[in-house]
């Protein structure tokens, strides 16, 4: 009751502005009190419960690229040169993403994009106590960018239950949890804008 009041009591202030200031201004106001609002203890509370479960995923992958030299043609074409034979190069590429681990075996959920091409991938995955572990995947879906893969270990891991997820409404404040840059675990908020996109 007392949270309720005091939203009703931010509205009013809200609409006394709007009356005494500019517009733009008693805007900028109102969403800063719809944010005071929506940071709730609660909400971090929930975030930190799923910190541990969030994870980073880096994947290296070797690919072979066929090199031509760019002024071949034109040196061809003023001094007669015979066309050399293009160049094999070996190269290293990175991904880095973020997923979570929805079983304590240590299965877990990322984007597709992140691992993809998995038959020459070496994916290695740091927990978010700083631990790294080798990760073979399993499966992935080009549809929903959806990909599943596992820890290589013999370890219990926090998880996520699925289980537990209630349903979202549109406009709903959420709290958005990853470690995609490989920095550590980063929380932002906002609000949900749509979904089954």
């Amino acid at each position: 009751m007392a949270s309720l009041l005091g939203c009703a009591m931010n509205v009013r202030k809200v609409f006394a502005l709007v009356r005494a200031q500019s517009a733009d201004c008693a805007l900028s106001l109102f969403i800063a009190s719809l944010l005071i609002l929506a940071g709730s203890a609660s909400c971090f509370a929930q975030a930190d419960k799923v910190l541990p479960a969030v994870v980073n995923i880096n994947t290296e992958r070797v690919v072979r690229r066929t090199v031509r030299d760019p002024f071949e043609d034109f040196y061809a074409q003023f001094f007669g040169y015979n066309r050399v034979q293009p160049r094999q190069i070996r190269q290293t590429l990175q991904s880095l993403g973020s997923g979570f681990i929805i079983d304590p075996a240590g299965y877990i959920v990322t984007n597709k994009h992140v691992v993809e091409r998995a038959a020459d991938l070496k994916i290695h995955v740091t927990t978010n106590d700083g631990k790294t572990y080798n990760a073979h995947y399993i499966a992935g879906d080009d549809k929903t960018d959806l990909a599943f893969i596992k820890i290589d270990a013999q370890t219990a891991f926090p998880f996520i239950n699925l289980d537990n997820i209630s349903p979202n409404l549109l406009g709903q404040t959420v709290i958005v949890v990853g470690n995609a840059v490989g920095y550590g675990s980063s929380i932002s908020r906002g609000v949900l804008s749509a979904v089954k996109r």
